[in-house]
């Protein structure tokens, strides 16, 4: 019988990635050059991904089961969901299935002119462009794991590429009707990565998210502010009142009874952390309690969308009527979403922080829940294993991630004994959601290897 350590020393998997990689920098560059950005009023930029995908796919060994892309939800404005399974050809009793995810839509270029341009830099060791790292490198990774094996994986595999995870998702409501698609035993979701290059890591927590939108009006329509600036509040002014009033003097949220759990994992180095930040020398650090709680465990708030004003650029003097703010509330793991929110719409309506009587409306945008994993399953000992093949001499630790991945506390849901593992290549050098935007080469075959290894491995403890 092969033992598992034959199975994942087996240099002809090595040898297999080593001889893939020039392919998959080449495939890289050409997925980057989509620009899959979603937009519901311009569809094609994601239908052009996902079809790349299917073809790859396809190229791969693997067919996509749905020769239709089955779309989620409405076609004439969702993405389509690129589905696949593939497997060995006999599967022994108690073989685990595997599900495979990751999402090929990025977020917009935020004016940054190479986006789609990729490049070879730093000694052509990283690849740049949008979504080099947030998720195409994670589409890659499985796309490379598919072809090490020629198609024919050690374990039944799902495989869950889709479209519009940077746009807030549909794709939960899909999988609670398709509940079959998604159960599996194992979950592999490559949308996070190591907490340092060539570190290996599992992400073990994710903050959740709720979002309001804020709304305060103080006049009917606009009115010249040397005429009238005075006596009528700005609707503006009214609102910075309403958003001051979310962080205390601490720079905690200042929002009583919300969980603020501490964070026991591997800590960050805060000179390293300010760095990648790219906090300015001089600005302080918010908050109490320690910078990994602070990142990972314990709520944190700030504005992602705001309208009133006009833009800097293009200033009137005129005060505002109405001005409005997306408010982004992280919450703990453990945090229940629907208290949260609930609790922060009381917080903002709160009549002290509207002392002029200014018209204030508060709308639900958005909620997720966090995740917290269980360590303790047999999965994370294997996991550990895989990712300690890829990176030979090196301890495998666990991390926290401030983000928000909704889809991951849905699949938990109806697989309620499967192992959740968030891995993938979006290290801090990557700077995703922000430019310029690259992912390591050898962290994108190093991860490929840990996945390949993880199957075998997997195979071997059935």
């Amino acid at each position: 019988m092969t033992t598992s350590d034959e199975l994942v020393d087996s240099d002809e998997l090595v040898d297999a990635i080593g001889k893939l990689s020039d392919s998959a920098v080449a495939d890289l560059m050409d997925f980057i050059r989509i620009r899959s950005v979603y937009d519901e009023k311009d569809l094609r930029p994601v239908k052009d991904a996902a079809n790349w995908c299917q073809k790859k796919l396809t190229g791969a060994g693997v067919k996509p089961e749905h020769v239709e892309q089955k779309c989620i939800g409405d076609p004439t404005k969702n993405a389509p969901l690129v589905y696949a399974t593939c497997g060995p050809d006999e599967v022994p009793a108690g073989t685990p299935t595997v599900l495979l995810y990751a999402h090929y839509d990025v977020v917009d270029d935020g004016g940054w002119e190479e986006a789609w341009d990729p490049k070879l830099v730093d000694d052509k060791k990283r690849v740049r462009g949008r979504g080099a790292a947030d998720d195409k490198s994670g589409v890659m990774m499985h796309l490379g794991a598919l072809r090490a094996f020629k198609g024919k994986p050690p374990v039944p595999l799902k495989i869950v590429l889709e479209g519009e995870e940077e746009s807030g998702d549909t794709l939960e409501g899909y999988v609670r009707k398709n509940k079959d698609l998604f159960t599996a035993d194992v979950i592999v979701i490559a949308d996070t990565g190591n907490y340092k290059l060539g570190e290996p890591t599992l992400t073990t927590s994710l903050r959740g998210v709720v979002a309001v939108d804020v709304t305060v009006s103080t006049l009917r329509k606009p009115k010249h502010s040397g005429v009238y600036g005075g006596p009528p509040p700005d609707a503006f002014m009214a609102l910075t009142r309403i958003l001051w009033a979310l962080l205390d003097d601490k720079g905690d949220v200042a929002i009583p009874g919300l969980v603020r759990d501490h964070w026991s994992g591997e800590e960050s180095d805060e000179a390293a952390f300010r760095a990648e930040a790219g906090i300015l020398p001089q600005v302080k650090l918010i908050g109490s309690d320690t910078l990994g709680s602070r990142l990972y465990v314990r709520p944190s708030v700030n504005v992602t969308g705001l309208s009133g004003p006009r833009p800097y650029a293009k200033p009137v003097n005129q005060l505002t009527d109405t001005a409005s703010a997306r408010v982004s509330l992280r919450i703990a793991p453990s945090q229940d979403p629907e208290d949260a929110i609930a609790k922060l719409e009381r917080f903002i309506e709160r009549p002290e922080l509207n002392p002029w009587n200014a018209e204030v409306t508060v709308e639900r945008a958005d909620s997720g829940a966090g995740f917290q994993a269980d360590t303790t399953q047999p999965g994370y000992t294997v996991a550990r294993k895989a990712m300690e093949k890829a990176y030979p001499g090196k301890e495998t630790v666990y991390v926290g991630d401030g983000g928000t991945i909704p889809l991951v506390t849905e699949l938990q849901q109806i697989n309620p004994k499967a192992t959740v593992l968030l891995i993938g290549c979006e290290e801090p050098l990557c700077n995703i959601h922000s430019s310029p935007e690259s992912v390591d080469i050898d962290e994108l075959a190093a991860m490929t290897l840990a996945e390949c290894s993880l199957l075998r491995l997997l195979a071997s403890k059935r």
